[in-house]
């Protein structure tokens, strides 16, 4: 897709498409390709990142008519205080953001595309995952994940990758890191950290589309993709979310999602539920909570969104969640908005709405709660959102135009 592609999608409100899931295909992976390529090029990442932090909202009337009263919102810190970090895919850099005084510090270069980053639990050291842009194609140098030291901003050797990377999580105890294979691979990679070296792929019975970590450590949580082949020759793609036994290496039995292609997962902060984003329709977006107790979905939260132009799938969404569990935000590409969602009642609040031209790519929030960061592709900037008010502040600049990807944006105290 090409530039002008790029900006219709987030900028002009086009024709409506059929639902998409399940959607015939010619082929099952040659779905998938289009998707991620479609997704690294709208910058929302193969996992957006979620940082887990505190946070509440005051007391709104809900997009579908529902009141939701939270705690009040003075028990909210005032100033952020910790660092985010911006993941810039096409100048191959991360961007740290002093977020007590939202000043963007010096670009740290990491080797190839970056595409995902996850930060170990001891807060030192951060990982970040490249390679995506080449879905496809063999093996190169450029598919690695990077580690960078935290305390002084720089880089490490590359750990070299057999398959592109899409997404990346670490292991709650910090000794292992799991890289989501992209296409063509149907495979999770484990990474070594003691030793910052790549262990063999494993291989997945389906395709792997995003990652998170169970607390307790056993286990983690994947979205994955499966196909039937009809009768006509055409292929039926089916979406999953499965849990991954980290001492077998095996997926269990999966829940069908019933909402189209997931585009991230976020964990409450009990370990008790997990939220899956997916693109329910062309001008519908859904969140979908699973009960990691039972292994069963909930009904989707539906969210209205800009239509996306015909023919083009996998809508830039990302969410990240409040740590006292009351609130998760999800982040929309198309629409520009980020919307609240009340998780005890389900209820998606009023949107907030981004100026400019936002393009509400990824999400994180900042470590003492006060604040959300908004990760936008078209104008190279990201946009603080006081968690107080739930009104969206002064832009922080970054990068130079539409070269710039932002892929995901992470927080760290």
């Amino acid at each position: 897709m090409d530039e002008s592609s790029a900006r219709d999608l987030l900028e002009t409100a086009l024709g409506e498409e059929p639902p998409i899931g399940p959607i015939a295909r010619n082929s099952l992976r040659a779905g998938i390709g289009l998707r991620r390529r479609v997704r690294m090029r709208r910058a929302a990442g193969g996992a957006a990142a979620v940082a887990v932090a505190a946070a509440v909202i005051p007391a709104a009337t809900g997009v579908f008519g529902h009141t939701s009263v939270g705690p009040h919102p003075e028990t909210l810190p005032r100033t952020p205080s910790g660092t985010a970090y911006v993941i810039n895919s096409g100048g191959g850099t991360v961007t740290p953001i002093d977020l007590a005084t939202n000043t963007a510090g010096t670009p740290i270069d990491v080797s190839g595309e970056p595409v995902a980053m996850a930060i170990a639990p001891d807060g030192r050291t951060a990982y970040v995952a490249s390679g995506a842009a080449n879905s496809g194609a063999e093996p190169t140098s450029a598919q690695t994940v990077t580690p960078i030291d935290l305390t002084t901003n720089t880089p490490g050797k590359p750990i070299t990758l057999a398959y592109p990377a899409d997404a990346i999580a670490i292991a709650p105890g910090g000794r292992t890191a799991y890289v989501i294979n992209g296409f063509p691979s149907t495979s999770l990679t484990p990474i070594d950290l003691a030793t910052k070296t790549a262990g063999n792929p494993i291989t997945l019975r389906a395709d792997p589309e995003d990652i998170a970590m169970a607390r307790d450590g056993k286990s983690a949580y994947i979205t994955i993709v499966t196909g039937t082949k009809t009768a006509q020759g055409a292929f039926l793609s089916f979406f999953d979310f499965a849990t991954f036994d980290l001492a077998t290496n095996k997926l269990e039995k999966p829940v069908k999602l019933s909402n189209g292609g997931p585009e991230a997962i976020a964990i409450a902060p009990d370990g008790k539920t997990a939220y899956v984003v997916s693109q329910s329709s062309s001008s519908m977006a859904a969140v979908t909570p699973i009960n990691l107790t039972t292994n069963k979905a909930g009904e989707p939260i539906k969210i209205g969104t800009r239509p996306m132009p015909k023919g083009v799938f996998g809508q830039p969404l990302a969410i990240a969640i409040s740590p006292n569990g009351t609130t998760a935000y999800l982040a929309d590409g198309a629409s520009g908005t980020v919307t609240p969602i009340d998780l005890a009642t389900d209820t998606a609040l009023k949107p907030i709405r981004l100026s400019g031209k936002p393009g509400s790519d990824a999400i994180a929030i900042s470590t003492n709660g006060a604040a959300a960061y908004v990760a936008n592709q078209p104008s190279s900037t990201v946009t603080p959102i006081n968690l107080t008010t739930n009104k969206a502040e002064k832009p922080i600049k970054i990068g130079h135009g539409w070269d710039s990807g932002f892929e995901a944006i992470v927080t760290a105290p």
